[in-house]
């Protein structure tokens, strides 16, 4: 099952329009900071989690100057999907993290080996010494 950051059902994360769409005054334009894509989302948007139209990565969305999250109407039910989506990314991204830490303790384990031969400290693994 993929993980999707919650999107807003009446609302698109959408690429820049082109020339001929129309941007409006309570549109919040910016730039993905994984791509530089522009994004383009209506003003309810602002302070949500979103994939980036262009890398699918999670981008959150930029809460203009001068407004506050509370100036938004949100219903329970859209606060509920954002706070479930949340943790469902809190949770694949500390998997992540447990990946990578056992990832780079085997690397190091590995490198301490590999300086330990350089330094001829102990014999090279069978494999090398019948190749010498």
């Amino acid at each position: 099952m993929a993980e999707e950051a919650y999107e807003p059902e009446n609302d698109e994360n959408k690429p820049l329009p082109e020339e001929d769409a129309e941007i409006n005054e309570t549109d919040i334009v910016f730039d993905c900071p994984h791509c530089s894509h522009s994004l383009c989302i209506d003003y309810r948007g602002a302070g949500l989690q979103i994939n980036c139209a262009e890398c699918g990565k999670p981008v959150l969305v930029p809460i203009p100057d001068g407004m506050n999250i509370s100036d938004l109407d949100l219903e329970p039910g859209e606060i509920l999907k954002q706070l479930f989506a949340t943790r469902r990314n809190l949770q694949k991204a500390e998997a992540q993290a447990a990946e990578f830490a056992q990832k780079l303790l085997a690397l190091d384990a590995h490198v301490k080996e590999m300086l330990t031969i350089l330094r001829g400290e102990a014999p090279a693994p069978a494999e090398e010494q019948a190749q010498a």
